[in-house]
């Protein structure tokens, strides 16, 4: 499996498993800490484990000893059957309660520069070293059209403005769509604000390359899917 393959898959099943489990807008994140972490290790190739946990003496399930990262540390760690079970391993260890608030982060670049005051790595620098990846994952999403396709359906990880074009001007609440209207507000301006976890039909995708940043078309007008450092719709 390439890298690409590697990022496109993860994506897939941790963007609905974040949706699932209350995580907001850091699926892209998650992958990047996978990568720092050694995604294509023989801890992850052989064992699913692309986060290198490492198995506590509460944890019940399968585990391996063996050298990771490390070459002169070997530890015990956690092993799946799957990717799916690894990612639904990584979840459920972010069930420790010194995690809990990176249920609060809104965006990749928060959940990097949490998670390892939280606990994961105390090394200083630790999330600055994982946000170097995800230029990498942006890239891979994208080029391989996993994130945005026309015909599908997506929800927005955020309250969005609709625009004319992309970085053009805001649409007026009474220039949208009737069933957009059901779903938006107006600001203090009469701009129409299309609220966080509407569902959106992508008709049209438009990528603005000098400022590294994705639109899709609705209905109803443009909104911007993702930029360099967030993904507002998945």
């Amino acid at each position: 499996m390439t890298k690409n393959e590697y990022i496109n898959a993860m994506y897939v099943i941790l963007s609905r498993k974040c949706i699932e489990r209350g995580y907001h807008n850091v699926a892209c994140g998650m992958i990047a800490q996978s990568i720092q972490e050694g995604w294509n290790s023989l801890l992850a190739k052989n064992y699913y484990n692309y986060w290198g946990m490492k198995a506590s003496k509460d944890y019940k399930g399968k585990t391996v000893f063996m050298n990771n990262k490390s070459k002169t540390d070997p530890a015990t760690y956690r092993t799946y059957i799957s990717m799916e079970d690894g990612c639904d391993g990584y979840f459920k260890f972010l069930e420790y309660p010194r995690y809990k608030m990176l249920k609060t982060c809104l965006s990749d670049i928060s959940y990097l520069d949490n998670i390892g005051p939280c606990g994961w790595n105390s090394n200083v620098g630790y999330g600055d070293r994982c946000k170097k990846h995800l230029n990498d994952v942006y890239n891979a999403l994208m080029n391989n059209g996993v994130i945005y396709e026309i015909g599908r359906v997506y929800t927005l990880q955020s309250n969005m403005y609709i625009r004319k074009e992309p970085n053009g001007d805001k649409k007026e609440l009474s220039e949208i769509t009737d069933n957009a209207k059901k779903n938006s507000y107006a600001d203090d301006n009469g701009f129409a604000i299309l609220k966080k976890g509407t569902r959106v039909t992508c008709k049209e995708i438009v990528t603005v390359a000098d400022k590294n940043q994705t639109w899709i078309r609705i209905p109803s007008g443009f909104i911007c899917a993702m930029t360099k450092d967030k993904v507002y719709i998945i």
